[in-house]
């Protein structure tokens, strides 16, 4: 995972995509799940192993 502030994460590894919001993006990384909130946030980009989030990010959880 690659964090550009508070503004842009990039993650590899990425296996789907579990909820999408303007306030929470959560997704399977591995064998946990990473759930994002903020606001305005967006998925600018989606391919098979990665993703980019952007917006204004306020947090970051890792789920088992």
């Amino acid at each position: 995972m690659e964090i550009k502030g508070n503004r842009e994460v990039v993650v590899e590894g990425c296996r789907g995509v579990l909820e999408y919001d303007t306030d929470v993006v959560r997704v399977r990384a591995g064998r946990m799940t990473l759930r994002f909130t903020g606001r305005c946030l967006v998925i600018r980009c989606l391919t098979a192993d990665s993703l980019v989030v952007e917006g204004f990010i306020t947090g970051i959880e890792f789920l088992s």
